[in-house]
């Protein structure tokens, strides 16, 4: 059953929206994203039901819950300042077609897996409190890892649920570090611009209860005078 689900689930992903029409199919709406312009009609009046206007609109239909009614998701971002700003909008279709929810991400982008650890898809966003931590210097986004689930009508935090999702990010984020430090010298100026990841190393621990390990972590790899204020004030937006 699980790897039924997963091959569905990648099959899914795969109707991903670009700059041209792209239609998506349930079972009561044809939904059509033309550019930056929502879409949806009923699928046998062809009825116009509901538009709305994006600004570099992605969607997906998934059945998040697994309960056999699609959901209708959309990734958009806005640009700030120079960077992408990430939203998903999530729409119910069953009977009628309506916004359910919608979540903030911040610089990261979000994406959807299917989590082993409590087997359902899960959405994973980043958190917005720590975009200011990346630094202009490196071009990758660092955000400490936000995990949802979708139950009936909403989504939920499942980050108490997870472990390995943690685990696994905080180890590419680890090598990272360890490479900048390897080839810029280990020192504080190289510790500032490197903020942002060391901040995400922090939480991920402290999510993944490891909290013994995030101290050890953030001594190791925050090389500043400053690292108890610094401690605090990440500690704080957790």
């Amino acid at each position: 059953m699980k790897k039924l689900l997963l091959i569905l689930f990648g099959f899914i992903l795969s109707g991903s929206v670009s700059a041209q029409d792209n239609l998506f199919t349930t079972e009561s709406f044809i939904v059509k994203i033309t550019g930056t312009k929502l879409i949806v009609e009923e699928l046998l009046e062809r009825k116009i039901v509901f538009r709305k206007d994006f600004i570099h609109p992605a969607g997906y239909v998934i059945d998040l819950d697994n309960d056999g009614n699609v959901e209708f998701l959309v990734n958009d971002c806005r640009e700030s300042e120079g960077k992408n700003l990430y939203s998903v909008f999530i729409y119910n279709t069953v009977d009628s077609f309506y916004l359910i929810d919608s979540i903030l991400s911040g610089l990261k982008e979000p994406y959807y897996t299917f989590s082993d650890e409590i087997n359902e898809i899960i959405l994973i966003t980043g958190s917005p409190d720590f975009d200011t931590y990346n630094s202009d210097e490196i071009e990758m986004i660092y955000s400490p890892l936000i995990c949802w689930g979708f139950h009936g009508n909403e989504f939920g935090l499942v980050n108490d649920q997870l472990y390995d999702i943690f685990i696994n990010e905080n180890e590419k984020n680890i090598d990272f570090v360890e490479e900048q430090y390897k080839a810029k010298g280990k020192n504080c100026n190289t510790a500032n611009m490197l903020r942002g990841v060391i901040a995400s190393i922090f939480i991920n621990y402290y999510s993944a209860d490891e909290k013994a390990v995030a101290d050890k972590a953030l001594d190791e790899l925050f090389v500043c005078d400053n690292k108890a204020r610094f401690k605090e004030e990440i500690t704080k937006l957790f």
